[in-house]
């Protein structure tokens, strides 16, 4: 996103576009098509999800990398406990102390940014909106884990996002103004996050609880910090390191810990056997689908 050199508002709306297009010609290959009944079904998260990636790609375009994925990696400390209340999913409660010790990595590393470099207020903030609005996509999509496929789901889901994020980059202006090097850069964050990354997010909550999926992905502030020096040359510095170094180890206790008190097979959905098997007590030929949901 900051190699790309564009508003992040232009990247996000040209991001949804390729990939729903991408998404609906993969569903057409199979012979099918987004129904209208669809596009009922995921309405609100879809609205979400664009929002979600409207206020991300904004707050990244105006922080550095390591704060854009720090702030991110908050969302789990959300959608665990959201699990629990809403869907009854299981936790161990000791190894929320964890998540804790991980909350002060994160504020550890947003106190110590350096005044002259790329993190700003207007960041840290569409960050933190683009984290809830993260939550609340997730929470929404959690129920439809078992009614769609992935390739459905993302096929109705990407062009909703789109239609939220036009208004906002029409206001913007400038919507085909995009330099070559924007072009380039847009198609790599939508092969990779837009396609790759989203489709394996989705199918992903066939087997496993959302709580999860969010904890995993808090690996990546420290991967972001990485790249964010080598590819960008934004200075680290000792307690931002130390910061990262916390989070990193709060967030490995978590997963042990909760793995070690969930019992085996906790995190798969209760109800029908796999796709095209029916499962134990359910009518013959009625089939289980794949599973929706993010990421960003």
């Amino acid at each position: 996103m900051k190699r790309a050199d564009t508003p992040g508002i232009l990247l996000a709306f040209w991001r949804m576009v390729t990939v729903s297009v991408a998404w609906n010609l993969l569903l057409a290959a199979s012979g099918r098509r987004v129904t209208t009944a669809d596009v009922r079904q995921v309405l609100v998260p879809g609205v979400l999800f664009g929002l979600n990636l409207t206020c991300f790609f904004i707050g990244a375009t105006h922080n550095s990398v390591a704060n854009a994925a720090l702030i991110g990696s908050l969302a789990p400390f959300l959608i665990v406990p959201a699990g629990v209340v809403l869907f009854r999913e299981r936790i161990a409660w000791p190894a929320l102390a964890f998540a804790l010790v991980a909350f002060g990595g994160v504020a550890l590393v947003l106190a110590s940014a350096s005044p002259g470099g790329d993190a700003s207020l207007r960041g840290n903030l569409f960050g933190f909106v683009a984290m809830l609005l993260l939550v609340a996509y997730l929470v929404s999509t959690r129920r439809l884990r078992r009614e769609m496929d992935v390739t459905t789901f993302m096929a109705t889901i990407c062009p909703i996002a789109t239609v939220v994020v036009l208004p906002l980059a029409l206001a913007h202006g400038g919507v085909f103004g995009l330099s070559g090097t924007g072009w380039a850069f847009m198609l790599v964050l939508a092969g990779t996050s837009g396609v790759i990354a989203q489709g394996l997010v989705v199918y992903a909550q066939e087997t496993i609880q959302i709580g999860t999926i969010g904890i995993a992905q808090v690996a990546q502030p420290a991967l972001a910090v990485t790249w964010g020096f080598l590819v960008l040359g934004e200075g680290v510095n000792h307690r931002q390191m130390a910061g990262v170094a916390v989070v990193a180890g709060g967030v490995l206790a978590f997963v042990v810990l909760n793995a070690r008190g969930r019992p085996a097979g906790a995190g798969r959905p209760r109800g029908p056997g796999r796709p095209g098997r029916p499962g134990r007590g359910a009518p013959p030929g009625r089939p289980r689908h794949a599973a929706p949901a993010r990421g960003s």
